[in-house]
Formats: C-alpha cells, sequence, structure tokens
C-alpha cells in the first residue's frame, strides 16, 4: 500500500515539474463554442413597452420655440462681447467658498432648525404610488439620530457622487403622484447632490452608521457612509496648498495609475494638481480605505486655475449644459435649473448657492415685481449683462444669454411646461431638459396656462458678477447724520 501511494506521490510531483518547466509541452486550450445564433422563425418574444397595458403620457408635442430658434449656445455666445481682462470680486473669493465646510468647528444650523423635515412630512406617497405607512416615518426620526447633532464635527472628502438627501435613505416620498407636479421626478426627500472629491463636515451618523449628516460647501444632508472619508488637518493642508484643476466636460472616465476605472470627469469638479505632462494633469485624490491616489485627466477635458470669461471655453462647457436632462435636485447625476448654472460657471472660478432663491440674491439685485411684461424686458435689454445674468421666478432660474433678432433669450433646465384646461384641470407637456428659449416659452400650447408663462412670473434679475448696489447715503436734516434710505 505505501509502495503505491509512494509511485503516485512521485508521479504527481514530477507532473508538476513538468507544467512549470516546460510550458510549451501544455496541452492546447480547447476553443470554446461561439455565442448561439437565432434562426429564423426562432425568436423570443419579447413584451415592448409600446405594447404593455398602461398609458404613456404624450411627450412628443412640438413647442415653436425649441423648433425656431437654434438649441446651440455658440450662436449667442458669438453674438456677445466677452473682453474679460481682470478677475471679478466674486472670483477672489472662490476657494473661500468652495472649502467652507473646512472652517467649521461645529454644526453651522442650529439643531432645532436641522429638523424640520421630521416636522414637515406627516404623509406622502412611496415608490409604488400608495401612501406611506405613517410608522416610517416614525422610523426616520429614529434613524436620523438627532440627539446626536454635532457630535462627531470632523472634516471629510467624498469618494464618489452622491445623492444629499433630506432623510437616511434612498427611497422616495411624493406630495400626490396624481397630480402634475407632485409625482415623479419631484422626490421630496432630494435634497441637492455631491460630486466627487467635494470637501464635507460631518455633523453625526444615522443610528445604525450607513449614513453620515455632513455640510457641504452649498447645504446640508445625508449621505452614505461608505462614501465619505475623514481627512487630517496635514492632508486638507496638502490639498489647499496644491493649483487646482476644473473639469471642463462631463462623462469623460478617468482612471487611476493602475488603469482601474475611478469616477467619470463633471463639470463643476474640481482636484488638486499632482504633476502635468504634455498632455494629461495627474491629480490627486484618495481611495474610500483612505490612501492617496493619482487620477489622470487628458488637458482637453480640464484647465489649471479658473479661467476669465472667454468665448471658446462658454461654448465649451455650455454644451455639456445642454445635454443634460432634467434631474430634480440633481438626481440621476443630472441637474436641475439652479445647479446647471452654479456648476456651468465654477470653472470661471464662480462660486454660486445651490437654490434658486439663494443664486437670485448673488450680486447687483434689480426687482421687475412692479413692471408689465413690455417694462420687464425693456428692464432686461438695458440692464442685462449677457451669459452674466440670472432672471428668478419662484422656484426656477434662468441664464440671461442675450438678444436674438431683438428678442430676449435665455437658457435654463425645466421638467415642463404648465397646462389647464377649460375645466380647470391642470397639466403638464414635459421638455424635461436644457434648452434655449425666449420668455414666452409654450405660449403656442394647447391649453397652455398663460399666468404661468416665464415673463409673467419673473420676480427679478441679478447680475451675478457685479457687487450689490448700495442703498444712496443722504444727509438727515435734522442731526446732520448719514443715514441709509
Amino acid at each position: 500500500m505505501l509502495y503505491k501511494i509512494g509511485i503516485v506521490g512521485i508521479l504527481v510531483w514530477f507532473g508538476g515539474c513538468a507544467q512549470i518547466e516546460s510550458p510549451k509541452e501544455k496541452e492546447p486550450r480547447v476553443a470554446l463554442p461561439p455565442a448561439p445564433f437565432c434562426k429564423e422563425n426562432n425568436v423570443t418574444e419579447e413584451l415592448l413597452l409600446q405594447e404593455m397595458e398602461i398609458d404613456l403620457p404624450e411627450v412628443t408635442k412640438k413647442v415653436s420655440d425649441l423648433e425656431y430658434y437654434p438649441q446651440s449656445i455658440e450662436p449667442y455666445v458669438m453674438h456677445n462681447d466677452f473682453n474679460q481682462t481682470e478677475p471679478y470680486p466674486i472670483q477672489k473669493h472662490f476657494e473661500e467658498n468652495y472649502y467652507r465646510p473646512w472652517s467649521y468647528t461645529a454644526a453651522s444650523i442650529c439643531t432645532q432648525d436641522v429638523q424640520w423635515p421630521i416636522r414637515a412630512f406627516q404623509g406622502g406617497y412611496g415608490s409604488n404610488l400608495k401612501p406611506i405607512d405613517p410608522q416610517w416615518l416614525n422610523e426616520m426620526s429614529v434613524q436620523s439620530n438627532f440627539q446626536a447633532y454635532s457630535t462627531v464635527n470632523q472634516y471629510a472628502l467624498t469618494t464618489k457622487w452622491m445623492n444629499l438627501r433630506t432623510f437616511p435613505t434612498h427611497k422616495p416620498l411624493y406630495r400626490n403622484p396624481a397630480l402634475p407636479g407632485e409625482g415623479f421626478p419631484f422626490d421630496l426627500l432630494q435634497n441637492s447632490s455631491v460630486a466627487f472629491n467635494e470637501p464635507l463636515f460631518i455633523s453625526h451618523y444615522s443610528q445604525d452608521g450607513g449614513w453620515a449628516y455632513v455640510f457641504t460647501n452649498n447645504a446640508s444632508g445625508w449621505v452614505e457612509s461608505n462614501g465619505i472619508i475623514p481627512v487630517t488637518a496635514a492632508q486638507i493642508q496638502s490639498i489647499r496648498e496644491k493649483p487646482k484643476v476644473f473639469m471642463t466636460e462631463d462623462k469623460v472616465p478617468l482612471y487611476d495609475k493602475n488603469n482601474r476605472f475611478i469616477v467619470y470627469s463633471r463639470v463643476g469638479m474640481l482636484l488638486p494638481l499632482l504633476r502635468e505632462d504634455d498632455h494629461y494633469f495627474y491629480l490627486l485624490f484618495f481611495y474610500p480605505d483612505g490612501n492617496r491616489g493619482e487620477l489622470t485627466v487628458a488637458k482637453h477635458s480640464a484647465h489649471v486655475g479658473f479661467h476669465l470669461f472667454n468665448k471658446e471655453d462658454i461654448i465649451k462647457i455650455g454644451t455639456q449644459m445642454l445635454r443634460n436632462t432634467y434631474g430634480w435636485g440633481g438626481m440621476f447625476e443630472e441637474r436641475d435649473c439652479s445647479s446647471m448654472i452654479r456648476e456651468m460657471f465654477t470653472p470661471f472660478g464662480i462660486w454660486l448657492p445651490r437654490n434658486s432663491a439663494s443664486q437670485a440674491k448673488k450680486g447687483e439685485v434689480i426687482s421687475l415685481k412692479e413692471l408689465n411684461n413690455s417694462q420687464k424686458i425693456a428692464l432686461i435689454k438695458e440692464r442685462g449683462v449677457p451669459f452674466e445674468t440670472i432672471l428668478y421666478k419662484k422656484g426656477h432660474v434662468l441664464l440671461y444669454i442675450g438678444t436674438l433678432n431683438d428678442t430676449v433669450m435665455v437658457m435654463h433646465n425645466i421638467w415642463g411646461i404648465r397646462t389647464i384646461d377649460p375645466n380647470g384641470k391642470k397639466g403638464r407637456v414635459i421638455i424635461g431638459k436644457a434648452v434655449i428659449s425666449t420668455l414666452e416659452l409654450g405660449s403656442d400650447v394647447e391649453s397652455f396656462d398663460r399666468n404661468t408663462m416665464l415673463l409673467t412670473s419673473l420676480l427679478s434679475m441679478n447680475i451675478f458678477t457685479k457687487e450689490p448696489a448700495l442703498p444712496p447715503i443722504v444727509l438727515a436734516k435734522k442731526k446732520g447724520k448719514r443715514v441709509k434710505l
């Protein structure tokens, strides 16, 4: 028996050596059969979307503005002059605003204010379009763990793109899916989004640790805790002292030194520069385990430092923005009206707030409230600066891009045009993307709700590159003191 085992062992040992030392003697690799081909009249039956027994919304209605006016930004840019030679004051404070979360020592909002969602959401509808269980809201309140608010107080970086949520959950909450503007995509729990490599301040973690309540430089909310890493004071100094590379293209795959995919580029994203050669920038980033990495980006997709306004960059970046479909609160890695404007101007070193109401307060603000439509148009033409002026209506912002054939033109990312039928039933004609239009967009659409026309609804305009206008100073007659009017 031992003799047989010995012989087998020797054979196995020699066989193993033969495989290592004589690779040429390996048996040829067996070729695998190719993928099967379908024969005629033997195709698997598929249920196509249009064959399903559901009512699909009509999305093919034509809107004359989008048919008549060029949907390319180039002709509007070429129609205007861009001769910026010195930075605007707003451009000198970009890094201060961008890295603001790393200046906090504690949460910047009081505990009561930050808990507003728990008080505000008492009901609604879930992803199945059914009323949510009230117990779920109680669970979200417990999960939010606000008794631990501002106890972690730690600086961090994101390691991936993420949604910024009002509750620590991916589940949506809709007001009423049966009504236009209250169902998809308007998830009440979507606050904003955070980019790759974005600076954060961590307040605290959810009860189960799966989520972190964070402050970005423009909003606060919940992100997945596995998408952030704490950073030390030394790491922050290393990041801040390096030149910054601003992305100017979306969706370019970026790889590390080992040619592993790391992230897609996104206009509005910036990373510290490690080195460069004739064709590439090599950028500092951090892996999810906290180790440093080196990311490669082609020079045609980014630039070092912010650029002053110029036609080439505005055309390039504006073209990227016009490729976006509508993403409420930045969902699906898309943009809504305010994030489009905010991220379009980041490569120019301009920091803007995240939501529309706050954006409308930046720079020199000019009220349009008491004006009729003709007066509004006249004032926009007189005072508006193309590509530097925001037009504001409640819940929506538009970028003024000048005139074409003496018509005021705007660029904006919009969900839809409001309609109302003779019986008072409200509806929407969905646009769902970034467009260039007039301020009378949709006026040709059947049942158009003229009370909601963009021009009629405008409340203000603001030139965000200008310093706020100071109120006039006069001399008070009685005491001889200066007072503000």
